[in-house]
């Protein structure tokens, strides 16, 4: 057992907050509210949106071990500012998960792991969904950038910040033409009102 422990008692404070936010991320991933909301099987309407979200997030894992990997033989740290630069990716990874969270809570069973068309005769527009559409894939986003960030990693943070931003712009693409063909105009009027992911811009 303290063989397994060994690699986390020499590892920065910075590193261990990034541990426990990409813990809490991996244990939130895993909630889902009824079997719909759990379930793997895409429809059509996906359009391997999954897929591509799913393997974005393996980008700051890998790249983050691999810094801490690298960071504690050598004692690198590429990114000015360290380590108080990583203990800001940690915040923002913290933060991530608390949007995640409240969206999650506030579709309970909506909340789904694939793009499926559902029965509902009325989108969301409560809690989060006020201010942007995508709250959710926002707290991905802060959550796994947040991860990149602590890494210290120059290379990493350039490039999770690439992957992700690419897959969840394709993810979003793809919802958001599922739901106005679910909804119509009034979809695409909340579209109109309310951004993607950046409230108030």
């Amino acid at each position: 057992m303290s063989e397994i422990l060994r690699p986390f008692t020499t590892m920065p404070g910075y590193g261990i907050g990034a541990v426990i936010v990409l813990l809490l991320y991996a244990i939130q991933s895993e909630i889902r509210f009824g079997s719909n909301a759990r379930t793997m099987s895409a429809g059509p309407e996906d359009r391997g949106s999954t897929w591509a979200v799913g393997l974005s997030s393996a980008v700051p894992v890998i790249g983050f071990v691999l810094a801490m990997k690298t960071r504690m033989s050598q004692g690198l740290g590429l990114l000015p500012g360290m380590p108080y630069i990583a203990w800001v990716g940690v915040g923002v990874g913290a933060l991530g998960l608390l949007i995640r969270l409240w969206s999650l809570l506030t579709l309970r069973d909506r909340y789904t792991r694939t793009l499926l068309v559902g029965t509902s005769d009325a989108f969301e527009r409560s809690g989060p969904y006020r201010f942007v559409r995508h709250p959710g894939y926002l707290g991905s986003l802060l959550a796994l950038n947040g991860i990149a960030l602590a890494s210290g990693d120059l290379l990493t943070l350039i490039a999770s910040l690439a992957v992700t931003s690419a897959a969840y712009a394709y993810r979003i693409g793809v919802e958001d033409a599922m739901l106005v063909g679910r909804f119509g105009a009034s979809y695409q009027r909340y579209r109109d009102e309310v951004r993607a992911l950046i409230p108030f811009a």
